[in-house]
């Protein structure tokens, strides 16, 4: 973990401001001694204040909803299939032509303030998602999704 300013993208993601420290953490997540993905977060230091190395062996969330007492709330994840990179190849084991699939999320508290915003690229053959539908909305057929 360190400490950095946020780039554009992190500016615009998290509405803060390019003069806001954010923490800047990158961890390598195991199963049984297995590498399976590699987690880019980038957090507001005014939102979420006191992570250190302590908070990070155990949990962030933890963090967040017991000591400061904050309520997290809805993410929006999308999710892709990419290219594997050289840290994918390095830390996560795969090969040059592997494909990754990665997921960039913003994960916002209970009152809307987005805290953090994240890309976790996993390796493709160890894991798999589901993902659950629980409200339709018909919609008309002049609108549009991204």
């Amino acid at each position: 973990m360190k400490f950095a300013s946020p780039d554009e993208t992190e500016q615009l993601k998290l509405r803060i401001g390019k003069n806001d420290s954010v923490y800047d953490i990158i961890r390598l997540r195991m199963l049984d001694g297995t590498p399976l993905m590699l987690e880019y977060t980038i957090m507001p230091i005014c939102v979420i204040p006191g992570i250190n190395k302590r908070i990070l062996k155990s949990s962030i969330y933890s963090h967040i909803t017991k000591q400061l007492g904050l309520t997290i709330g809805p993410s929006v994840r999308r999710i892709r299939a990419d290219k594997s990179d050289a840290y994918d190849q390095k830390y996560i084991d795969c090969a040059s032509t592997d494909p990754v699939l990665e997921v960039d999320q913003v994960v916002y508290l209970d009152n809307g303030t987005p805290f953090e915003y994240s890309q976790m690229r996993h390796r493709y053959d160890k894991g798999d998602f589901t993902a659950t539908n629980l409200e339709h909305r018909l919609m008309s057929p002049n609108s549009r999704t991204n």
